[in-house]
C-alpha cells in the first residue's frame, strides 16, 4: 500500500510508539543519573517506581526501553511531570549555589581588604619566633 493510502486508514507506523519509548528511557536514565549518582540501576528502578506509583516491571520496561512496551497518556504524563520537577530542583540548587558563591567572594574580599588594612597599622612586637637566628630562647633547656 503507498504512504498516502496509510495515513487515510489511520495505520501508523509502528516505529513511533518505540522512539517514544526511547526517548522517556532516556529522560528517566538521565534523571535517575542526576538525582541518585551513587546508586545502582535497580536501585533507581525501584524508586522512579514508588515516585511514579507504577509497578517496577512496568518502570523496567520503560527504563531500558523495551521495544514491546507500550506508554499510556497518564504515564507519559506522570514521567514529563518528575523529569520537570528534577529539572525546576536543579535550576533552585543552582541559583542557591551562584548566591553562596557570590557572598563567599564578598567575604573574602573583606577579609583581604581588612587584613591589608591592619598589616600597616598594627606595631609589630618584640619576642622571638622560631625562625630567628639568635638561637634557643633563654628559658629552654636543650633537653626539654
Amino acid at each position: 500500500m503507498p504512504a498516502g493510502e496509510d495515513k487515510k486508514l489511520g495505520i501508523q507506523d509502528k516505529t513511533e510508539p518505540h522512539e517514544m519509548t526511547v526517548a522517556l528511557s532516556h529522560n528517566l536514565r538521565e534523571f535517575a543519573g542526576q538525582k541518585w549518582p551513587t546508586m545502582n540501576h535497580k536501585w533507581r528502578k525501584a524508586k522512579l517506581a514508588s515516585m511514579l506509583r507504577m509497578s517496577e516491571r512496568r518502570v523496567r520496561s520503560i527504563y531500558e526501553a523495551d521495544p514491546a512496551a507500550r506508554i499510556r497518556a497518564d504515564e507519559a504524563e506522570r514521567i514529563a511531570a518528575l523529569v520537570q520537577q528534577g529539572e525546576a530542583e536543579d535550576a533552585a540548587l543552582s541559583t542557591r549555589i551562584a548566591e553562596l558563591e557570590a557572598q563567599v567572594t564578598r567575604l573574602v574580599e573583606a577579609l583581604a581588604s581588612d587584613e591589608m588594612a591592619g598589616s600597616g597599622l598594627a606595631p609589630r612586637l618584640p619576642g622571638r619566633t622560631a625562625f630567628d637566628r639568635r638561637g634557643p630562647s633563654p628559658g629552654r633547656r636543650s633537653t626539654d
